[in-house]
């Protein structure tokens, strides 16, 4: 069975934004130490990336949702353009 990535997504974004630290959510393609894998993913955007051992048990982001990788992205502070 082929994994739907668009609709896991939809799936769970609701659920992440709640998080205060995330921003965003999108589709894209894992980085690994700054080097693009090629493997599609599901990209979670945040004003900041936090160490996992210094976060709340509720505020971790799975490392896979529905067995599709996520991969936290830090953006800031996003704010509408003129």
């Amino acid at each position: 069975m082929k994994v739907n990535i668009q609709e896991i997504k939809k799936r769970h974004e609701e659920e992440l934004l709640r998080n205060p630290n995330v921003v965003g959510v999108g589709i894209g393609t894992k980085i690994i130490k700054s080097i693009s894998t090629q493997r599609q993913c599901i990209k979670i955007y945040v004003r900041k990336k936090i160490p996992r051992s210094k976060l709340e048990k509720n505020d971790l982001i799975p490392q896979k949702l529905n067995g599709v990788e996520t991969d936290i992205e830090e953006v800031g502070r996003l704010k509408a353009q003129d």
